[in-house]
């Protein structure tokens, strides 16, 4: 059954809060047929999970509409007898989307950017909730995320879009638990920053600091 992961994948092109019930049962009743009559990879549901994760995902200001339903799949996916197999599915993803996020983050800085920009910016929403709903490690949210964005001799335009995904999204989270000062130097260097002219168009540019900071507030 060839097609297993095709169909699984098709649920994320429509995925929705109003429709989100009928998305998870579908993808479950398909898993289950391919358990039944065929030989399923081990990491079937994890990689098409990730895999399929900016599918059909349109966004506003790079804030993505469905990055908490993809978190709500991983946790039902995790805690559901017919994907059993699945079990620890929503650490490995947490993890997976973190490794991502500061490798590209690198890979953007030293080498150009070579992925698709959508990738970068769900895997920062996704961050955002992960750190909201407490899937994170307190050290990560405190010690990495913010400090390895503004870690570099100068702030780059993912960076400075990365730094307002997270502060209007997960603002509160991060205020608890990051230390005030790495969060006043994220503004500063907001405030201050200018985006270069390049290929890119910055998704974010026409969001002006203050109104993160007035959503931060």
């Amino acid at each position: 059954m060839d097609n297993i992961q095709r169909a699984l994948g098709s649920v994320f092109g429509s995925l929705s809060d109003e429709h989100y019930e009928q998305s998870f049962a579908f993808f479950r009743f398909w898993f289950g047929i391919g358990q039944t009559y065929s030989q399923i990879p081990p990491n079937l549901v994890f990689d098409t999970i990730y895999g399929n994760r900016t599918t059909g995902s349109s966004h506003n200001n790079s804030i993505y509409p469905t990055a908490h339903l993809i978190l709500r799949l991983v946790s039902d996916a995790e805690s559901d007898p017919i994907l059993a197999p699945s079990a620890g599915l929503r650490s490995r993803f947490c993890t997976r989307v973190l490794q991502e996020f500061f490798d590209n983050d690198l890979r953007a800085v030293y080498s150009g950017w070579g992925e698709p920009w959508s990738h970068y910016y769900m895997d920062v929403n996704l961050i955002a909730h992960c750190a909201n709903l407490g899937y994170l490690e307190e050290d990560t949210i405190r010690s990495h995320i913010l400090q390895s964005l503004i870690s570099h001799n100068k702030l780059y335009d993912h960076q400075a879009d990365a730094l307002i995904i997270l502060f209007k999204i997960a603002g509160a989270t991060f205020g608890a638990y990051a230390d005030p000062a790495v969060v006043d130097r994220c503004f500063e260097l907001l405030k201050n920053y200018r985006y270069l002219d390049r290929a890119k168009t910055g998704p974010l540019r026409e969001v002006s600091v203050f109104s993160v900071q007035k959503h931060w507030n």
